[in-house]
């Protein structure tokens, strides 16, 4: 049975996408690509950097045709 906080993130993070793998912030970002809740998320700021993450942590930023690989 899942755990009434768990169930709460997940509708949480549902509200914060934005698109499929998507979110509306680096927060939202980072726990979807958590265990239990998946492993791959992105984050796009207001400056159009995007920022994907696997396994909660930071895998690659890409910006203006640049990318940098944190693997």
């Amino acid at each position: 049975m899942e755990s009434e906080t768990l169930g709460q993130i997940k509708e949480w993070l549902e509200e914060q996408k934005i698109e499929k793998d998507t979110y509306k912030s680096h927060k939202a970002a980072i726990i979807s690509s958590s265990d239990p809740f998946g492993l791959f998320a992105t984050y796009k700021d207001e400056m159009g950097v995007v920022y994907e993450y696997t396994n909660g942590k930071i895998e690659s930023v890409h910006y203006n045709g640049k990318s940098v690989d944190y693997t």
